[in-house]
């Protein structure tokens, strides 16, 4: 679970990437009206296939602002 909060209407982008810095899974690709969200994710691709264990890192975009982060997958 991703959880974040969005102080302005905005268009917000939830990516996960894998170590090679390849996209895996988008979680969240819409306009967003001000509120606190969480974004879940299975361990699936957009391919809809099951991705390794490991290091993956999230990436949230809203308007100006980025924030990147590491998580661990343990299945």
């Amino acid at each position: 679970s991703i959880g974040y909060t969005v102080p302005a209407a905005s268009h917000v982008n939830i990516s996960v990437y894998n170590v090679a810095g390849q996209r895996t899974a988008t979680l969240v690709d819409e306009t967003k009206s001000p509120g606190t969200y969480t974004a879940e994710w299975d361990g699936t691709s957009d391919a809809n296939t099951t991705v390794a264990s490991g290091v993956y890192v999230y990436r949230i975009q809203a308007d100006s602002y980025s924030e990147s982060k590491k998580m661990v997958l343990l299945k």
